[in-house]
């Protein structure tokens, strides 16, 4: 690993613990995602406010975090496979003009 990639693994690092520690600081803290605040600043706001739709169905929470790591999973492979790609062709172009095409 060259200094570079070492570098920005440890700058990666950092943010991940430093944001951990941040988070944790505060008494009561919870990770909770924006849903839950958003629905809560909506009931303070106007109490009497009501959806206009309703879930059809709510999973159990594990398969709800289940389905939220697949969905990750995937969007991380599809970046993945893009980024991979561009880089080939860049390689295929370099070489090519190395070739003397």
């Amino acid at each position: 690993m060259n200094v570079r990639n070492g570098g920005l693994l440890v700058l990666a690092v950092v943010l991940v613990v430093g944001s951990v520690l941040i988070g944790s600081r505060h008494e009561g803290a919870r990770f909770t995602g924006s849903d839950g605040q958003a629905m809560a600043a909506v009931a303070a706001i106007r109490p009497d406010y009501q959806p206009w739709f309703g879930l059809i169905w709510e999973p159990p929470p594990e398969i709800a975090s289940g389905l939220f790591a697949l969905q990750a999973a995937l969007g991380a492979g599809v970046l993945g496979y893009y980024l991979g790609f561009k880089r080939g062709q860049a390689r295929g172009r370099r070489n090519r003009a190395d070739a003397g095409d």
